[in-house]
């Protein structure tokens, strides 16, 4: 589906972002239901994790979109789920298929400009059995405090990179362990936490409520910050089912990769994410899921704006100039601002949506 921008799909503030889809959903949706977050906002506001379904409650089908399981991110997603409603999109929902929409599931990183939630977890590697013993991750073992040190000058800012350059060219395979996550380290990126985090049990309460007796389920999970400016890439999980991975290669052919593939932007296997936990949790039943990433700047920026964000909620002072350039920088490492970019990942978004209606549909 293509269509012509619309500024009011796209915010980069909290509350108008929120604004902008529940008055979007308000008289179309069958249902709208919302989770007050147990904090506040960077403004103050009060915080929501919002779902809006369309079409029938007791359909067999249902195609879920989600923004903001990393936060910060939840503004391109936002943006999409807007502008599907506006377009028109919502209105093919019906009693074979329900569309789902999710906003702000990390909410409080949504608003406070972080890639983590309130308790610097990673969502998407926080949806593990933490009854079982937690993965081990040797490369933050060894840089957690190179990655975050406990000053952020221009010199230490060069001289821990350095560190981290030279270890990833002395073990190349350690790159893949930088993002896949980690346990043991609350104040670096990538942490996937101890327990599941608030969104993580809200989330599965929507699973368990809405989705456990349905026939089949299409997931799009949108992400941003690998990849080049205004492209994007579909990615799905290794799976251990060749017919699951077929199916969702029948609906989105070459464009899907396998993310820590040689074609994938993600050159790591993700641990603890939520698309993994959910085909756990509906395993008798159809789930194709992929997420969506979009590029936005070049990663060694993303990068650099992750760790300063990480040494300023570690070390740093919130209430200073330097904190307000660092979550300037967390938002245009996410987040692109330009109407082109706009417009391009929502034709991207609006052609993958379409086509897992369609292949919904099919089965």
């Amino acid at each position: 589906m293509q269509s012509e921008a619309h500024p009011i799909r796209f915010n980069s503030k909290y509350s108008k972002a929120r604004h902008n889809f529940l008055t979007a959903a308000s008289g179309q949706a069958t249902l709208i239901k919302s989770w007050q977050h147990p904090l506040r906002g960077i403004a103050g506001e009060k915080l929501y994790l919002d779902l809006a379904w369309f079409g029938d409650l007791a359909a067999k089908k249902v195609l879920l979109l989600i923004s903001g399981t990393h936060g910060v991110e939840g503004y391109c997603g936002s943006g999409i789920q807007v502008g599907s409603i506006r377009t028109g999109w919502h209105l093919q929902a019906d009693s074979n298929v329900a569309i789902v929409m999710i906003h702000g599931l990390n909410p409080y990183g949504m608003s406070h400009l972080r890639r983590v939630n309130e308790d610097g977890v990673d969502l998407n590697r926080n949806f593990l059995d933490f009854q079982q013993p937690l993965p081990t991750n040797t490369f933050y073992a060894d840089l957690a405090n190179v990655i975050v040190p406990e000053n952020w000058t221009v010199e230490t800012q060069m001289e821990t990179l350095d560190q981290i350059t030279e270890y990833l060219a002395n073990k190349p395979s350690a790159v893949a362990d930088l993002a896949k996550g980690q346990y043991q380290y609350w104040y670096a990126p990538f942490y996937g936490g101890e327990v599941p985090s608030w969104s993580n049990r809200v989330f599965n309460q929507i699973s368990d409520r809405y989705l456990l007796d349905k026939q089949a389920v299409g997931l799009l999970d949108y992400h941003t910050g690998l990849g080049q400016h205004a492209t994007g890439q579909l990615m799905s999980l290794p799976v251990n089912s060749e017919a699951k991975y077929n199916l969702a290669s029948e609906i989105w052919g070459d464009k899907l990769v396998v993310t820590g593939s040689a074609e994938s932007v993600a050159v790591y296997s993700p641990q603890g994410t939520l698309i993994a936990a959910l085909q756990a949790k509906l395993a008798t039943s159809n789930c194709i899921a992929a997420a969506y990433e979009f590029g936005t700047i070049y990663e060694t920026e993303v990068f650099h704006a992750l760790r300063a964000d990480h040494w300023l909620h570690t070390h740093g002072d919130l209430d200073t100039r330097q904190a307000v350039e660092i979550k300037q920088n967390m938002l245009d490492a996410f987040y692109g601002v330009l109407p082109q970019w706009q417009q391009s990942v929502c034709n991207l978004a609006f052609t993958a949506q379409e086509e897992l209606l369609s292949g919904l549909r099919s089965l």
